[in-house]
């Protein structure tokens, strides 16, 4: 099974800012060899990278397979969304996004965003929320 690494991975790992404990907890979801990157995670992650941040991240994402984006995309995202608010649950946008990509491939989500959970509950999404180390 793929594993689609989240933005909030990525984020993590490519901050210049970020402890080296935390950048060495996700190393091995990165260099998984199942591991995969779709555009959405992608774009979250470029958008607020600095140039140089830039450089090493395409890098980087240049050695992971790209989940093809399906092309009934948008009415599984929205038809995801409406099960979410259905049962009260509100998740943003992209992670709607992120979410139908990976469940559309039967890809098991990486992340530290416990939001997806929410998504999970109401959808075949597979996830693995991890915690962050602390210190």
């Amino acid at each position: 099974m793929a594993r689609l690494i989240d933005s909030s991975l990525w984020v993590d790992f490519t901050r210049a800012k970020s402890p080296i404990a935390l950048k060495s907890f996700i190393h091995p979801w990165i260099l998984d060899p199942v591991a995969v990157l779709s555009e959405p995670i992608a774009f979250e992650v470029l958008r607020h990278a600095t140039k140089p941040e830039r450089v090493k991240i395409h890098q980087q994402f240049s050695t992971l397979p790209l989940l093809p984006t399906p092309t009934k995309l948008w009415r599984d995202t929205a038809t995801l969304g409406e099960k979410c608010h259905d049962k009260g649950i509100n998740p943003g946008s992209l992670d709607l996004v992120i979410a139908a990509i990976a469940i559309h491939h039967g890809a098991e989500l990486i992340t530290f965003d416990a939001g997806f959970s929410m998504i999970a509950s109401v959808s075949a999404l597979k996830v693995n929320v991890l915690k962050r180390p602390t210190a």
